[in-house]
């Protein structure tokens, strides 16, 4: 069933989201300018911590996701025009979770490169999924759609943990 949804995919769009999101956050933040005397008074510090105990994802949908074939199947009988198989998917509120601290440092290690170092927060898949399976002429799933049946998945768990760390090459 993973290979079906495209399981590699969605993980690594679900990924990418993440991450989008993490780094947009500390962008967010910024509201006033700081003078240059406060500026002159801030040195030495410990880099930044963001914490995401009280964030919540929330449910997530995705209206179609669909595979296919544009010129249909030209040895199958007429199955000669265009065909799709796909799911439209819901995940609970809680497939999602984000706790703990995401923070944000400079260090050099001992061979001389310096780096920003993102230590990430835990984030935790694990809900439950169903998805409406599928057919239909348009890949977008919305004419002559016939529904093949319904598939849920639960107890799934990922736990990521680590650290991101970006520097010049």
């Amino acid at each position: 069933m993973t290979k079906f949804l495209g399981g590699e995919k969605m993980k690594k769009v679900l990924l990418f989201a993440v991450i989008a999101m993490f780094l947009m956050v500390p962008m967010s933040f910024a509201k006033t300018a700081i003078s240059e005397s406060d500026l002159a008074a801030v040195t030495a510090q410990e880099g930044v911590t963001i914490n995401f105990d009280c964030f919540t994802v929330g449910a997530i949908s995705i209206d179609v996701q669909s595979w296919g074939d544009s010129d249909g199947c030209a040895g199958c009988g007429g199955y000669t025009g265009e065909g799709w198989v796909g799911a439209s998917i819901e995940m609970s509120t809680d497939f999602v979770n984000i706790k703990g601290n995401l923070t944000i440092d400079v260090g050099t290690n001992a061979g001389g490169t310096t780096a920003l170092i993102i230590g990430l927060p835990t984030l935790n898949l694990a809900g439950s999924m169903t998805q409406v399976v599928k057919l239909s002429n348009s890949s977008d799933l919305s004419t002559n759609v016939g529904v093949l049946g319904t598939a849920y998945m639960s107890g799934l768990s990922v736990s990521p943990s680590g650290q991101l760390i970006i520097h010049a090459h």
